[in-house]
């Protein structure tokens, strides 16, 4: 889950809400195999650093040549691809395909990082002519939230951050198109909860209609509840406290359904009738981000009820995981 990792540290340094309490939580000792492999020597981080830079532009020069405007490179065709009309069930491709530019929206706060700032600029510039989302299209909340709203988001704090860490990222023109651009796409995405009678979203929208009729509603506990981050900054960049409803509603309804025993979540639920589909727990793909998210939501904002919920959650986690329980 690195894409939301990343952004979740630009969005902190922008929002200045890191308090010394929320640090505390990561202030430990450092064990035995921490202090011995915990670094890197200086000119190993500088050699892997140069690995990295010519790992990322392979890729990205190879998409912007071969695959641009559209979502992704198929590396095996050496052309570009984006949803499958022919097979809408194909939902590998279609849920995160969606006809925006994928491979540079991603991209572009790679491109920040790396210190490209003549390179950036001419991404976003390419983002903000060619990225529409009136697109007839069905895509699945969760990866379009972290994939798309989490680089836009990001990128609009790097270009308007007035310390401006990576250097003078923001061009003369740049006027907050990226922030409309991402408060548009957010918009196509509440009727995932507005359809929903529980407060959980559904998984998939179509971006020009909404809820998809007889819209498949079962869903995961890390997509249903890893969403506040990006819809919370979104808010607050906008002054709309929607957006942020929507979300915290999705994680106090996963989080009161969980089990009166162990006080575990499953992995997947219906969202119309709020009943667990997968009563298998754990910590991998399927629920892994719902927790992730309680606790960077603390950080980020401060709000003591997601600190709260990832405590006992993580309570919990050690007293029966071990032991292989189901809900």
């Amino acid at each position: 889950m690195y894409f939301h990792t990343f952004h979740l540290f630009i969005t902190v340094a922008y929002l200045g809400t890191l308090t010394e309490e929320a640090l505390n939580i990561f202030k430990k000792p450092l064990d035995r195999l921490e202090l011995k492999y915990g670094f890197f020597p200086e000119q190993l981080r500088i050699q892997m650093l140069e690995e990295a830079k010519k790992m990322f532009y392979f890729g990205y020069d190879s998409y912007m040549e071969h695959a641009f405007p559209l979502d992704e490179l198929n590396p095996i065709k050496c052309s570009g691809r984006g949803p499958d009309y022919n097979n809408p069930s194909n939902i590998n491709i279609n849920d995160i395909l969606g006809d925006y530019c994928l491979t540079l929206v991603d991209s572009l706060t790679t491109l920040a990082v790396i210190g490209n700032v003549s390179e950036f600029q001419h991404a976003v510039a390419q983002v903000i002519q060619h990225v529409n989302f009136d697109k007839d299209n069905i895509v699945q909340v969760f990866e379009v939230n972290i994939r798309v709203l989490g680089a836009l988001i990001s990128t609009h704090l790097l270009m308007t951050d007035p310390e401006q860490p990576f250097g003078n990222l923001s061009p003369p023109w740049y006027d907050g198109e990226l922030l409309h651009l991402a408060h548009d796409l957010a918009s196509r995405l509440l009727p995932a909860f507005e359809g929903s009678s529980t407060g959980i979203p559904y998984p998939r929208v179509n971006l020009r209609q909404g809820l998809p009729p007889y819209s498949a509603s079962e869903t995961c506990t890390a997509g249903a509840g890893s969403l506040v981050v990006e819809f919370g900054v979104l808010s607050r960049l906008l002054g709309d406290p929607v957006y942020e409803g929507y979300a915290r509603r999705a994680n106090k309804a996963l989080w009161n359904l969980r089990d009166n025993t162990t006080g575990l979540l499953g992995n997947t639920i219906d969202a119309s009738s709020g009943k667990w589909l997968g009563r298998l727990s754990g910590l991998g793909a399927g629920l892994d981000s719902f927790y992730e998210y309680l606790l960077k939501s603390y950080i980020l904002f401060g709000e003591h009820e997601d600190y709260e919920m990832f405590s006992e959650a993580y309570s919990k986690i050690k007293q029966y995981m071990r032991k292989g329980y189901a809900i």
